[in-house]
This record gives C-alpha cells, structure tokens and sequence, in this order.
C-alpha cells in the first residue's frame, strides 16, 4: 500500500488517524523497522503505546507486522515514552518502540524508535519502506507481555532521596494523558502529598489538551496549586516525556529556567558538559559557565539533544519544549515524570521555597514559544529563505533555523520538527528591547515571504 512520505520527520514518525496513519501503514512501517533491526542484529524489541483511542488498535496491528516479520515483541501495553525508553534500557538488545502522538491534537497518532540504544529517526524509516517485501517469508517471531511499571517505580524511588517528603504537598496534572498511569504512584511512594488532577487515561483529552508548554493549560494546576497551599505544581504531555512546573507562588516556569535550575544543582556535585537547544535563554550558557560546566547548544528535537549527550557524555540536556534528559545519575532520555521527582528531590533538599529558588536565577524578557502556521512542504524553504536573505546585524547561529544574537537579546526562527509551523522566540533585556527585536524579525519575514500570513498563534 502507499504510505504517506509526509509523516516521516526528522525525529520520529507523525499523522493523522486514520487518513495518514491506520492499522495497514502501521504493518508496513513494522516491516520497513524489521529491516532496521536485522541490520543491527536486534531479534527483540519492547513495544508499547500512550493513551491515543487508536493506540491500541495501532499497536497489535504494529506488533503483529513485527512478529510476521521474525521479531520477538515484548509488549508492555499502556505506558509513557519514558517508561518504554526505561524497557528499552532493559532489553538485551536495548531497542524499543512506541506509539504515541505525543502532545499533537487527539486525532494524530506516531512512532517513536529506539534500536541498539540509538534513537533512530523517521526519515530513515522512511528510507526502508521500498525494501520491506523480500523479507517477509521467514520464521516468525514470538509475542509475549509484561509490565514494566512496578520496575521503573523501584528504581526512580531508589534513585531520588527524599527524607522529608512527607511535608512536601504536590500537585500532578497529568492532563488524561498517559502519565496517569504512573505518575500519581509514582509520587505517592517517593511519600509526598499528592494531590491529582485528570489522571485518569482519556485520548479525548476532555479537560485540557496535555501539552504544559501552553500556558492555557496550566489553568487548573494554578487554582490547585492555591487552594492545596501546595509546595509545586507539575504537569505533564501526552506521553509523559516533557514537564511543566508551577511555582507555590503560582507562577509558570519556563523549561530553560528549570534547566538553569537543574545545572547549578548537579554541577554542584559534578562537573561536566550540560546540552540545551537553540531555543533556550542566553542566560543559561552563562549559568553553566559560572558554576563550572561546558554549555553546548544543539538543534531542537529530542533525537539531536540525545545525540549530543551520547556524542559528549553530556550529564544534562534539555529542550524549552521541556523534555529533560538526566544523564548523571539515570538513563540520558527524556522523562517528564523523573525531571519532575528531580524538582521535589531539589526542594526537598533546600531551606528556599521552589518560588525562592527561582527568583534568584538571572532575569530577562522573554516570549513563550511562537508559532506561524504554514504548510509541512513550504516550512523549510521559508526558513532557508529567510536565512539567506536576512539583513538582520548579529552573531548567526544557523544549526537549527537561524538565531541572530545582539547585545540585548536575541531571535530565533525555525522551522517545527513535528507540525506545520514556523516556531519562533524572543529574549531581550527590556520589554521595549524585546518587542525591538521581535518587530525587526517580523518586518524581515514580511519582507523576505510577503505571501504568508505572519499572525503569531
């Protein structure tokens, strides 16, 4: 059958259910995967889904196109991208995949892909498809279930230390996402007071869409965060590999702040290189400076930040999206439910209130992620463009999009690794000099792409 080209992206696999991706693509995708792993000598891999309505209908149509290709599958069922990167770890052949549409809109559905301990990206599934048919006649491989859950909770509990959980008062919003399934207990036996909202697992996500990189879904995780009188507020996306946190204050913290936060805490302990994306605050390369690290500044998506902590033996890396990557004392991927014990672990272990905590870190201007809607095949050639023919004056970093720093601040435009979108962000000094450097981007993009309609969502 066709394949849709378009959900193949640079980090993992992305589309719409049913029209992009159903339970047929599905098994040709299994397919085209198997390839991969008979290349890489891997016979098993663990296999589970997020909280998606076709999640499950998507994985026994993905596991059995693995098995009907010679692959043993350990299905784990219902869990969150960071517990099947935690299977994964425990596999001999360290390879596992999930089904998850991550913090998309409820109608999308994906893949995300680990073989021999290698993130491994959409693009070169994509690049297998063709060669899938002559593989298909063989043994087959062999299907069993387990839970991985109960494992990964005794490891995090035995990795963070917490003797005063007990005064610590929490409040988890897991947003109907799959981070229901873990989190609430989770938290409980670390022994803090734990206070829940929307943990039941619901793919129609009827409360709030599970993405806490928007401030909108923060809402109800404020108002509770108050009325508990609770010491942090923690939230979670679709598939639990990225974190947002609210202050006892009630304030909304952004990811490149908590990095801040997490790099004087394990540089405290250890030095080493600390990795982070372009979309992240200038004042974090000089948090990890002063306290004795090596910043290095990656493109944004989760399979570059795990690249680069591979590639340096980085002991940290985190995104402004909010996927945290702890390679000091766990695994190096991205999980949303262990960056956020890290948080407790760090109030737990301080005199200062998490609000205190953040107050003393360096202060700028800045704006939220932003995005342009475009279309997935203009995205890139509009940020080529814009790169080529920008007059803009400032140091250019061109690695992801094109990020222009000046003495007051600085801009970034990129293009998104998962939707049709330009993403875009701001830092000044001021308000005026950050709404300065704002206004001088957008009037060059209205130069340079007159034809789009520049209207930030």
């Amino acid at each position: 059958m066709k394949v849709t080209k378009s959900i193949f992206r640079e980090n993992d696999i992305r589309g719409t259910y049913p029209e992009e991706l159903n339970e047929d693509s599905i098994r040709e995708i299994a397919f085209a995967i198997s390839n991969k792993c008979k290349k890489e000598n891997v016979d098993t891999i663990a296999v589970g889904r997020d909280g998606r309505l076709s999640g499950a209908s998507l994985l026994d149509a993905f596991c059995s196109g693995l098995v009907d290709s010679g692959i043993n599958v350990n299905n784990i069922g219902l869990v969150t991208s960071p517990m099947l990167y935690f299977a994964a770890k425990k596999e001999a052949s360290k390879s596992g995949i999930i089904i998850t549409g991550s913090h998309n809109p409820k109608n999308y559905n994906g893949i995300k892909i680990v073989i021999d301990d290698k993130t491994v990206s959409g693009s070169e599934i994509l690049s297998l498809m063709g060669d899938s048919d002559s593989e298909r006649e063989m043994t087959k491989g062999v299907l069993k279930f387990s839970d991985i859950k109960d494992q990964y909770i005794n490891e995090v509990v035995e990795n963070i230390k917490l003797p005063n959980a007990s005064k610590l008062k929490v409040v988890l919003d897991c947003g109907n996402g799959a981070a229901g399934c873990v989190a609430p207990e989770l938290f409980k036996k670390l022994g803090c007071e734990v206070f829940e909202l929307f943990s039941e697992v619901d793919g129609n996500f009827p409360n709030h869409h599970p993405d806490p990189g928007k401030l909108e879904n923060l809402s109800d995780l404020i108002k509770e965060v108050a009325k508990q009188s609770a010491d942090v507020g923690l939230a979670f996306d679709g598939d639990g590999d990225r974190v947002g946190m609210i202050t006892n204050k009630g304030d909304s913290v952004f990811p490149d702040k908590l990095m801040m936060l997490f790099s004087k805490d394990i540089l405290s302990r250890e030095k080493g290189k600390i990795v982070f994306d372009v979309k992240c605050s200038d004042h974090l390369d000089k948090i990890i400076s002063e306290n004795g690290g090596e910043p290095v500044m990656s493109p944004t998506g989760h399979l570059h930040i795990k690249k680069a902590i591979k590639r340096t033996g980085a002991l940290l890396g985190g995104e402004m999206s909010g996927h945290i990557f702890f390679n000091d004392k766990w695994y190096g991927f991205d999980d949303g439910h262990y960056a956020a014990a890290r948080i407790v672990e760090i109030i737990n272990n301080s005199d200062q209130s998490i609000s205190q905590l953040i107050d003393i870190l360096p202060k700028s201007i800045s704006t939220p992620e932003l995005n342009i809607s475009v279309t997935d095949d203009t995205k890139f050639k509009i940020i080529e463009d814009f790169a080529d023919q920008c007059n803009l004056e400032g140091e250019k970093v061109t690695i992801d999009g094109l990020r222009v720093n000046f003495e007051n601040g600085w801009g970034l435009i990129r293009a998104s690794n998962t939707t049709p979108k330009l993403v875009l962000r701001f830092e000044g000094n001021s308000l005026e000099e950050m709404e300065g450097i704002k206004s001088k981007f957008m009037s060059e993009l209205s130069r340079i792409c007159p034809d789009i309609d520049i209207n930030l969502d």
